[in-house]
């Protein structure tokens, strides 16, 4: 009789103000849970403690959240350093030590989006440590499907290069991202364990919210509704400008909403994907703010505000009641995609493109470092007319993409279950 399966999903909290990164997490465990009902799942976050058999608001899904973070407070079970520690007296009493040296396997996602030098060393540091933390415990590690790079520094190569030789597995998400996956692996890496797969997201299941908000976005006979998610990130001054972003993103994003209203009579739903308490940082809650006030009071009277407390599960529910959607946050756009709705992705980097790309819908993508104003919205109303056409081309192919996600995860889930369990306590060497 095989042993539970026991893994440890990194890069991907749950409960997160990040409802991306939320997303993927939800969609890995409810993955597992599927291949592998009895498995035991941990998932690393930046909480406290250990948080025991949480549900997770999908029917069935329940893990483990354990906190840990890189902390000066060495001391602390949740820093990295004490974990470090602790895997080499074989574990002691460390919740993160003893859940990795009895796991199967540790299954890293970074974000999505994180396993790259373009944010800074410290930024890579904190992505890196739960994949070092797995080696260093010797147990397997699978890179799940995320973008890879692009490495800039010979330093951020030379250490993902070291990561990625030594994983079990390791999957990207788009071309781009598989073909730096292949040159960081070097030619003398068995190449069948690098594999091209699709965003997890894609097969996250989809919660409703409570009344009041299915309420919210109920329509009159005929009337159109139209969802739109505006990024916090992208208004951010010194964040823009490391992107690249052209300085009227908002002014293109309100002439949008504008036109939207004014020249097609719908009712538009603005769907904040973070959520930061109290609308500060990069919440996109100050960029629906910002979007508002610059609305006259007829136009504002057609726009709604889905709340920002939603998670990633309930949000998809959302977006998937919408007739045409346009987004910033990759993973509200995957929520339209995979929802068959007709969707436009107007965003900061070429992971979008290589997303959409997935469900052949790489011509509903603008680059906002390089269109922006009336360009833009031009690209964004057209995709807006053709949403009919678009949504027809859009079921067969999101049914072959979404499948491609769900399955995927089976069968990793399938080959883990094969790998020989954790043997033990015992010293791991640094």
């Amino acid at each position: 009789m095989r042993p539970r399966l026991r893994l440890v999903l990194a890069g991907a909290a749950i409960d997160n103000g990040n409802r991306g990164v939320e997303a993927l997490g939800l969609s890995v465990v409810q993955g597992i849970h599927e291949a592998a009902p009895d498995s035991h799942v941990t998932v690393l976050d930046d909480g406290w403690g250990v948080r025991p058999d949480r549900a997770l608001g999908l029917e069935g899904v329940r893990a483990d959240l354990v906190g840990v973070r890189r902390s000066r407070r060495w001391y602390r079970p949740e820093s990295w350093a004490r974990v470090r520690w602790s895997l080499a007296a074989g574990g002691g009493r460390n919740p993160v030590a003893t859940r990795l040296l009895r796991a199967h396997a540790v299954l890293d996602i970074s974000g999505g989006d994180s396993f790259t030098d373009t944010y800074g060393p410290t930024r890579l540091r904190t992505i890196c440590a739960p994949k070092h933390a797995a080696l260093h415990a010797r147990r397997p590690l699978v890179l799940l499907p995320q973008t890879i790079g692009p490495f800039l520094t010979r330093q951020g190569k030379a250490v993902a290069a070291n990561i990625v030789r030594r994983a079990a597995l390791a999957y990207a998400r788009d071309p781009d991202s598989h073909e730096r996956l292949l040159a960081l692996a070097g030619p003398d890496v068995d190449r069948g364990r690098l594999r091209q797969g699709v965003d997890v997201a894609f097969a996250l299941g989809a919660t409703a919210p409570d009344e009041g908000v299915r309420a919210l976005l109920d329509r009159g006979a005929g009337e159109a509704l139209v969802g739109v998610n505006v990024s916090g990130l992208l208004l951010s001054p010194g964040l823009r400008d490391r992107f690249g972003v052209h300085d009227d993103y908002l002014a293109t994003m309100v002439e949008v909403v504008r036109r939207l209203v004014r020249e097609e009579g719908v009712r538009v739903a603005l769907v904040p994907h973070v959520h930061v308490p109290g609308g500060g940082g990069e919440s996109d809650r100050a960029a629906i703010e910002a979007l508002l006030s610059q609305l006259d009071e007829r136009e504002r009277g057609r726009v709604l505000v889905v709340p920002g407390e939603l998670h990633a599960s309930q949000l998809k529910w959302c977006i998937a009641q919408t007739d045409w959607f346009v987004g910033s946050r990759m993973h509200a756009t995957i929520a339209g995609l995979s929802s068959g709705v007709p969707t436009f992705g107007y965003a900061y980097s070429g992971k979008t493109e290589g997303v959409f790309a997935t469900c052949g819908m790489s011509s509903h993508v603008a680059d906002a470092r390089a269109v922006s104003g009336e360009e833009a919205v031009r690209l964004m109303m057209e995709s807006f007319a053709a949403r009919d056409r678009t949504r027809d081309e859009l079921q067969e192919k999101v049914a072959v993409v979404t499948e491609l996600a769900r399955r995927q995860l089976v069968d990793m889930v399938g080959e883990v279950s094969d790998w020989p369990p954790a043997p033990g306590r015992r010293g791991v060497r640094r």
